[in-house]
C-alpha cells in the first residue's frame, strides 16, 4: 500500500477537558447527502476511545508546508506529552480541535462505528466546514511526503 498516494489529514477530538489528534491517511468522502467521511483507527489509539465517547471529531486536511505538523501526530521525531503545545487551534460547532494553517477544516459528528478485529471504521457526519487558503495538499507515497500537482 506504500505505493498509494493519498492526502494527509489530521483527525482530532475533545472529551471531558482533554484533547487527542493523529495523523491519518486513510480519509475519504464517503457521501454528499448526507455530507459523510470515512477513516481507520486502530483501536489501541486512544483517539478512538475519545472519539467513541464524545461522538465528535475534528479533520485538518494539511497544506504541503505542514509535514512537521503530521510527524508530530503520527508519534515521529521527539515525543511530547501534549501534541498540541503551542499550536494555534480553533473550534467550528464542536468542541473538536481544528489546527491552523490547513487547507481545509470538516467537523464532524459520529454517524457509524464499525468494529473491525484490531480496528474502528468511523464514519462521520459533516455539520460545518470551512476552507482555508488557496495550497497544495500534503501527499504521502512510498513512505515520504511528495510535491503535489
Amino acid at each position: 500500500m506504500r505505493n498509494w498516494a493519498s492526502g494527509v489529514a489530521v483527525v482530532t477530538s475533545a472529551c471531558l477537558g482533554a484533547r487527542a489528534g493523529t495523523t491519518i491517511s486513510s480519509f475519504t468522502s464517503l457521501s454528499l447527502d448526507p455530507p459523510l467521511v470515512l477513516f481507520n483507527l486502530a483501536l489501541e489509539n486512544p483517539l478512538q476511545t475519545m472519539i467513541e465517547q464524545s461522538g465528535i471529531f475534528g479533520i485538518t486536511i494539511l497544506a504541503s508546508g505542514q509535514g512537521g505538523l503530521s510527524d508530530r501526530f503520527a508519534g515521529f521525531g521527539k515525543r511530547m506529552q501534549d501534541r498540541f503545545d503551542r499550536l494555534e487551534t480553533f473550534t467550528l460547532k464542536s468542541p473538536a480541535p481544528l489546527l491552523a494553517g490547513g487547507l481545509a477544516w470538516l467537523d464532524c459528528r459520529v454517524y457509524h462505528l464499525q468494529r473491525l478485529p484490531k480496528s474502528m471504521v468511523i464514519i462521520g457526519e459533516v455539520i460545518e466546514g470551512k476552507v482555508g487558503e488557496e495550497g497544495r495538499p500534503l501527499v504521502y507515497l512510498n513512505r515520504a511526503y511528495v510535491g503535489a500537482c
